[in-house]
């Protein structure tokens, strides 16, 4: 399918209506919350500029690697300057990703995004923290289940979670406080391997963009030669 066929497919997709009719009740304050949740991030490169800086769609597509990191693959992205270069990243991203996060965008929204609309990004970043806030919510959903319903026995100093309902633990089982901090430093171990996986991405990032430099010093030192 071409990337045309894929725009018009979109025309009239939920984001691009969500946008068009969103409304900000107090832009300032909704403003700093955007500017909060962005700068909790390390990005592969500095911060400078909101709508330079996501013009491109690298940016988001870190902050998509973060939350969901088996859905996006960060070398399809890299930094671009041009207008063609940054609407590809964002036709990239848009099919093979966005759409799975009911976030599709039309053309005209990616050329908005592309050419650094200040108010189409920060519209298209509050959507996207949405769909962040939505998908935490469900994580701690699913851990407040797992505190409220779990039975654990201790064999050999190992500690085992037992799903079958007829189970008995008699003595051995752990009491409510200590399933709590259980859970709570699993969920603790989560989240820092969540952390060493976008930090990985991030190094693996910068390398390649360590090699481009060097290959773009390597090409200006043989044109200099030359001449």
């Amino acid at each position: 399918m071409t990337s045309n066929n894929v725009f018009n497919s979109c025309k009239t997709s939920s984001i691009d209506l969500l946008m068009k009719n969103y409304q900000i009740i107090n832009n300032q304050e909704d403003y700093s919350d955007i500017i909060q949740w962005i700068n909790s991030f390390e990005f592969s490169r500095q911060k400078k500029n909101v709508a330079r800086d996501f013009s491109d769609a690298t940016m988001v597509s870190e902050i998509i690697k973060y939350y969901w990191p088996k859905m996006i693959d960060l070398h399809n992205y890299m930094p671009a300057n041009s207008l063609a270069n940054k609407i590809s990243n964002w036709e990239t991203l848009n099919r093979k990703v966005l759409r799975k996060l009911k976030l599709t965008l039309s053309e005209e929204t990616i050329k908005k995004l592309s050419a650094s609309n200040m108010d189409t990004i920060h519209k298209f970043l509050k959507l996207l923290k949405n769909s962040v806030d939505k998908l935490e919510k469900e994580k701690r959903l699913i851990l407040e289940c797992s505190q409220k319903h779990p039975l654990y026995i201790i064999e050999n100093e190992d500690m085992i979670q037992v799903e079958t309902a007829g189970a008995t633990c008699k003595n051995k089982c752990l009491d409510k406080e200590t399933v709590k901090l259980v859970n709570r430093l699993k969920q603790n171990i989560n989240d820092l391997e969540h952390k060493i996986d976008h930090l990985s991405t991030l190094i693996c990032v910068k390398d390649r963009r360590i090699n481009d430099l060097q290959l773009q010093l390597y090409q200006l030192k043989k044109e200099e030669n030359r001449e």
